[in-house]
């Protein structure tokens, strides 16, 4: 992924949280009445990106949630 791609992504990510996609993909939408193909390919490649952030991020707190747990029945 190009570095203007991510920061892109993460640019919309702190502007707009988990609407950022939607974000994205209008921005899609609109490039691709446009014909831009530049612009579609683009913001397509945005919105993979946000959406592979929110994957991770999903993920991190998923494997953080399970280590404390781990740990609270461990004192006990």
């Amino acid at each position: 992924m190009s570095a203007k791609i991510d920061e892109a992504a993460r640019n919309l990510i702190e502007q707009h949280g988990i609407r950022a996609a939607y974000f994205s993909v209008e921005r899609l939408n609109e490039s691709i009445d446009r014909r831009d193909q530049i612009g579609r390919d683009f913001w397509a490649q945005v919105v993979h990106a946000i959406h592979e952030h929110q994957r991770m991020v999903k993920e991190h707190k998923a494997r953080s949630g399970r280590r404390a747990k781990t740990r609270l029945r461990d004192n006990f």
